[in-house]
């Protein structure tokens, strides 16, 4: 069920009427839950056993982490162990059972039952993740563990954070959802500017540009021109669709009485890749920066033993691997994940990070032009087929394959500087006027008929989905 889907709307609308009928907490949560929970099985109902018993195993082991001083390491790495393995068998099950197959069949094994796709189920990474910091901020001490299965449940399959986030943290969520909440109708006015700039980003923008980076990365052998209007059209692509689906997630929870996380504010203005990192997927970001970067680097620095260099290199370059092995299983990710690494460790050699700022407007442009630049060739390598694929425009091929491909590319800039700068007006909308001003009125009716215009029967999954 895709946000974007009739069947979401109408099964939203039918949620929120028992919801708010029910005056009780305890009867909200159930509701809501059973909500989260039909949501989250609708197209594959096995979905909701996989989620329904991590959430059991790990209600308990918080429980036990907390309660039992004595062997609380043991039980937290028992939680660990369970929530990555669970994470690593659906996400990289079918990235080695080929090879491994292979290497059977070589020595005259059997091999048939490893040739088997397993499914990954949507958001595994999300709410791992949810549950991941839950138990690891109960371990530190700094909160407490909830006695309610239900409410702990809840935060783990919210609703509209199930699939693809935000990663909202026990802090910031489970006291929402042990709170009384009562309807207003500011939820409603919170809620709809989020839905149209969400439905407009992703039917206008997003699915409208997805055809284009799709036909230029099908390309067996594409020029390094046609390879880069492919990274800059998937640039704003996955701006545009992830965005989408966070203004939607955080829309549909103001109006179960909830806040939650925003999670862009405005990446590719970013000058440098700390500054990136903070604009960009920040739950994400901030879950990286919190639980192993800072981590990592003050373990280095008690030791004592390690040399300069090393305690310097190792946290970005660390982290931002895990970031590319958490988003999936592929040599593109690994190798984007190293990619931000150096990227973030040659800022740092430079003395190029924290709240470095250009000294004059020209030095800032630089600046900036610099680091998109580094940005668009990481989603290129992102969301390239094969890093075979991104070798070859890299280091063989031509600059341009024919003089016809100066129109191609006229055309596709074009067409991005089309979808973009309603995102650029916006931008100067929320900078410069009162969100209740006629301009921003005007603004929204005019991106709610484009969406109407440009919508249809159906529309593609978010591009988050996959992770």
């Amino acid at each position: 069920m895709s946000f974007t889907s009739l069947a979401f709307i109408v099964f939203t609308i039918i949620v929120l009427s028992t919801y708010w009928l029910a005056r009780r907490r305890e009867w909200q949560n159930l509701i809501l839950l059973a909500a989260s929970l039909v949501f989250y099985g609708w197209i594959h109902p096995w979905y909701v056993a996989l989620i329904g018993a991590s959430t059991l195993a790990d209600y308990f082991l918080a429980r036990a982490v907390a309660a039992d001083k004595m062997r609380s390491r043991s039980w937290l790495t028992l939680s660990l162990a369970h929530n990555l393995g669970v994470l690593a068998f659906f996400k990289y099950y079918d990235f080695f059972n080929e090879a491994l197959a292979a290497r059977m069949a070589q020595v005259g094994l059997p091999a048939d039952a490893l040739l088997v796709n397993i499914l990954l189920p949507a958001g595994l990474s999300f709410y791992t993740l949810k549950k991941i910091i839950y138990l690891l901020d109960v371990s530190r001490g700094t909160f407490q563990p909830t006695h309610s299965l239900v409410d702990f449940a809840l935060y783990v399959s919210f609703l509209p954070q199930v699939v693809a986030g935000p990663i909202d943290r026990p802090q910031t969520l489970l006291p929402q959802i042990q709170s009384n909440r009562t309807w207003s109708w500011d939820f409603l006015a919170q809620a709809w500017p989020l839905f149209v700039m969400g439905f407009f980003k992703k039917i206008v923008i997003a699915d409208t540009i997805q055809s284009i980076v799709n036909r230029i990365t099908s390309l067996d052998e594409p020029s390094r021109f046609m390879a880069l209007l492919g990274a800059l059209g998937f640039t704003l692509q996955l701006l545009a669709d992830f965005s989408a689906y966070t203004d939607i997630s955080r829309g549909t929870a103001h109006l179960f009485g909830y806040q939650t996380s925003e999670n862009f504010k405005r990446p590719y203005l970013a000058t440098t890749p700390s500054e990136f990192w903070n604009r960009w997927h920040i739950t994400l970001s901030t879950f990286l920066r919190d639980y192993i970067f800072f981590p990592l680097r003050r373990a280095l620095l008690k030791a004592k033993t390690y040399p300069a260099w090393l305690v310097q290199a190792t946290p970005p370059l660390l982290t931002m691997l895990i970031s590319g092995i958490w988003h999936g299983a592929g040599l593109t990710y690994l190798v984007w994940g190293i990619y931000h690494g150096f990227l973030s460790l040659g800022y740092q050699l430079a003395g190029i990070q924290g709240d470095w700022k250009p000294a004059n407007l020209f030095k800032r442009f630089a600046a900036w032009l610099m680091m998109f630049s580094f940005v668009v060739f990481g989603w290129m390598i992102f969301r390239a087929p094969s890093i075979d694929w991104v070798a070859r425009v890299v280091f063989l091929a031509p600059w341009m394959n024919s003089p016809e491909e100066w129109i191609m590319g006229v055309v596709v800039i074009s067409m991005l500087l089309f979808y973009a700068i309603p995102l650029f007006i916006k931008i100067g909308l929320d900078q410069w006027v009162k969100p209740d001003s006629w301009w921003m009125a005007g603004y929204y009716a005019i991106v709610t008929v484009m969406t109407i215009l440009y919508v249809n029967s159906s529309t593609t999954d978010f591009i988050y989905f996959q992770f």
